[in-house]
């Protein structure tokens, strides 16, 4: 089952990579300014938030395997439309349709739950960060390779039929071997809300805290990842290709720890300690940004947040998890990774704001403040919490 599902994440986040790069650039070819660019990653946020919930409480009444196959569609559907886009608006309107699709994160991590015990709950919540981070390996080398290397002639249609076929794949080989891990419940089926935080009285208290934690980590984190093309673009004159070497090297911090590391590490120090160390790091990572005068400099940073970040988010996926009621499992699930795109909708918005207003440092000093700040206020929850 967990090689099922990671085979099936990794190939459809290889097109997420592919893309990745080269979003920024695109859309500055269509004249978009710097705030414009955290807008547009906003808005795949936004419809990720607010559809995310809904689909995790669907596959807890009509079970996971069609709602995680619709998405998956969904983002092939999404690639297409960003490879015939010819205007910011019709980039937008594909990063939305995009954003819908990217529910099948949190019904992946619903499938692990049901599959794994307690015991082995991060080491599996860890494959999926593994096939996140396997798939940011390919993916931006791929997206940055179809681009081309001539900044003044890029090719940016390509890369997206690219990721668009490589949605198709992932579909195609999930619909051949995923089974169900969760049957049709019994019941009507969850009415459709405009509220995606209509259902949250039914998660506990602990959940709850948590899912908080992973909104303030997105929150921050997103800053970084859409805010570095321009960073690079800015203080060292990279494009897109040079973007997807430097996303293929995160990538490749993200798949060594979470692949292979995030075991032995939980069995060590326990899931709580991991969150805690992994908080610090990311902080320490995001305002060494402050200093960045050379490219090894920047490595250094991103070394820091990248392995910080692959240490947080299976640490913290499994003690969400752990913490829900079993009943509740995809709604929960479905809760964390809509909050989780909240804060990717906000903490960019701020970022590009600042980056635009204030000085390209601004952005990294608020975050890392704020990841401290996190840890201070949430650390009852996170001790609250078994593991």
């Amino acid at each position: 089952m967990l090689g099922v599902i990671f085979l099936s994440v990794v190939v459809d986040l290889i097109g997420f990579g592919i893309v990745l790069p080269l979003l920024p650039f695109y859309a500055i070819s269509f004249g978009a300014t710097p705030a414009t660019v955290a807008l547009l990653a906003a808005v795949f946020s936004i419809a990720q938030f607010l559809t995310a919930p809904l689909l995790g409480a669907l596959t807890d009444r009509v079970g996971r395997r069609p709602v995680f196959l619709a998405c998956m569609m969904v983002s092939c559907c999404a690639y297409i439309a960003l490879a015939f886009a010819d205007s910011l608006l019709a980039i937008f309107l594909a990063r939305i349709a995009a954003g819908i699709g990217a529910g099948k994160i949190g019904i992946a991590q619903a499938i692990i739950a049901d599959s794994t015990g307690p015991e082995n709950r991060a080491k599996g919540m860890g494959m999926v960060g593994a096939a996140f981070g396997l798939g940011m390996i390919l993916g931006p080398v791929l997206g940055g390779l179809l681009t081309g290397p001539d900044p003044l002639n890029p090719n940016y249609h390509l890369p997206a039929f690219a990721a668009a076929a490589a949605s198709l794949t992932a579909f195609a080989f999930a619909l051949w071997r995923l089974p169900e891990t969760r049957p049709a419940g019994n019941g009507t089926l969850p009415p459709v809300s405009r509220n995606p935080l209509k259902n949250l009285d039914k998660i506990n208290r602990i959940a709850l805290g948590l899912i908080l934690v992973q909104f303030a980590i997105n929150f921050v984190f997103a800053q970084i990842e859409v805010l570095f093309p321009l960073f690079a673009r800015a203080r060292f004159d990279w494009h897109a290709f040079e973007v997807g070497i430097a996303f293929a090297c995160i990538g490749c911090i993200v798949l060594a720890m979470q692949g292979g590391m995030i075991g032995p590490l939980t069995r060590r120090f326990g899931e709580n300690n991991l969150l805690r160390i992994g908080i610090l790091g990311l902080s320490f990572g995001t305002l060494l940004v402050v200093w960045v005068v050379n490219v090894p400099m920047l490595a250094l940073s991103v070394l820091f947040t990248a392995t910080s970040f692959a240490m947080i988010n299976p640490s913290l996926a499994s003690l969400i998890s752990r913490a829900a009621d079993p009943e509740h499992q995809g709604l929960t699930m479905g809760a964390a990774q809509s909050f989780a795109a909240l804060g990717r909708v906000l903490g960019p918005l701020l970022g590009g704001y600042l980056f635009e207003t204030v000085s390209l440092e601004a952005p990294y000093i608020v975050g890392g403040v704020l990841l401290l700040l996190t840890l201070v206020v949430f650390y009852r929850p996170i001790k609250g919490n078994a593991g």
